[in-house]
């Protein structure tokens, strides 16, 4: 399997591993438990280089194709889903949104800190009215009505993972000078006068990141913290997009490979109904199954990759992936968890995290229906987005 993996590639994918198995595994049920991410751990990771894999070489990065971020994710996963999630955000999503959007101002002053780990970043679009559906949104970045330059923020988001970042990528309804509307990104820092960051929630998986709600309070945006486009800037980052939902895609596919190995193991040493756990017919059945989707789960997955490094990847191929695969490795994980018995649902084990985190995946970055909306879309209308631009203009008077 993966047989076509260049040198680089494997080199990156054994290091992942030897990480996972050394400093994450030991402490991986800690984090769930604890729900958080010890510093250390995120400082091991920043000196690998881990945070500016995908990121261009020109602003500190490595410079890696996706390929390798997919096959790194997939690696963390194994020993701790939710740390491989976040790390994910910080390796694709946010830096590459900037190095896409980005003037040079604003890549050199925020890609190397966040290559080398010392700038957490946090993405923000969903919002209590119509989660990702941007239509339903009611933020707003409009003109500074007190000056000749610069914006105001307004409103509020729910679902925020990475509530230590430092720099937040918020999306909102935008209105230029010139009365002409559309949908935008701006860059906002933690303690920029009127942002609010709530509480962190407590999750039923994903647990090791921490996610809440965020408010905005009439902050100010200076012209040279608008990203891209003001009025195009909230869609002109679709391949940042695209990436990130196959890297989290990697974790999910890393997240039911790390229980499976785990439960073959413990199928193979247990003794049940006075005889070896594996002699039961049954097990070697589910557990065929479960290799079986697993395995159909990763070839899909690196073969969609290989066309989006390609160029050739369809608009729908993200969002196929990430339902069909994130529902089909938690179904996975739901069966490896009943092979545990009692000791499957007991926290202390490490077990039944998995199946939560799993389940997080299958929400985060988007719910599985969301994504079969756009795949309908798609099909029946040849539309990839799920609320095309004009309606966005239209709900933002």
């Amino acid at each position: 399997m993966l047989d076509w993996l260049t040198d680089d590639q494997r080199a990156l994918r054994d290091m992942a591993e030897a990480f996972a198995r050394k400093e994450i595994e030991p402490i991986a049920n800690q984090i769930d438990l604890d729900e958080h991410t010890p510093d250390s751990l995120v400082r091991k990771a920043a000196e690998l280089g881990l945070y500016g894999l995908y990121t261009s070489q020109d602003y500190g990065g490595s410079g890696a194709d996706l390929v390798s971020v997919c096959l790194v994710s997939e690696e963390l996963a194994k020993a701790s889903p939710a740390f491989a999630g976040m790390l994910t955000v910080q390796m694709v999503l946010c830096p590459k949104a900037v190095e896409i959007l980005g003037t040079e101002e604003q890549k050199q002053r925020i890609l190397p800190a966040s290559a080398s780990g010392e700038r957490l970043m946090a993405y923000s679009q969903s919002e209590p009215a119509g989660a990702a559906n941007i239509g339903s949104h009611l933020t707003k970045i409009i003109p500074d009505a007190g000056a000749n330059d610069g914006y105001r923020l307004d409103g509020s988001k729910l679902y925020c993972t990475q509530g230590t970042a430092m720099t937040w990528l918020v999306m909102g309804k935008t209105r230029a000078r010139d009365g002409a509307e559309g949908y935008g990104c701006v860059i906002v820092e933690r303690d920029d006068p009127g942002f609010e960051i709530a509480p962190h929630e407590n999750k039923l998986g994903w647990r090791g990141t921490n996610t809440g709600s965020i408010a905005f309070n009439n902050v100010r945006i200076d012209e040279d913290d608008i990203l891209g486009d003001l009025l195009k800037g909230g869609f002109s980052h679709r391949a940042a997009n695209h990436a990130n939902l196959l890297a989290h895609v990697a974790t999910s596919i890393g997240c039911a490979q790390g229980l499976f190995d785990k439960t073959i193991e413990y199928v193979k040493d247990r003794t049940l109904y006075g005889k070896a756990m594996s002699e039961l017919q049954p097990l070697g059945y589910w557990l065929a199954e479960c290799h079986s989707k697993i395995t159909a789960c990763r070839a899909l997955l690196y073969d969609t990759v290989r066309q989006f490094e390609a160029g050739t990847v369809s608009p729908e191929a993200g969002n196929i992936c990430k339902a069909f695969i994130g529902e089909t490795c938690f179904d996975v994980c739901v069966k490896l968890v009943q092979m545990w018995g009692g000791s499957g649902i007991m926290n202390s084990t490490g077990v039944n995290r998995y199946m939560r985190d799993a389940r997080a995946k299958c929400v985060a970055e988007g719910a599985t229906e969301m994504h079969y909306a756009i795949i309908a879309n798609q099909l029946l209308h040849g539309q990839p987005t799920l609320v095309p631009s004009n309606i966005v203009k239209a709900a933002s008077a």
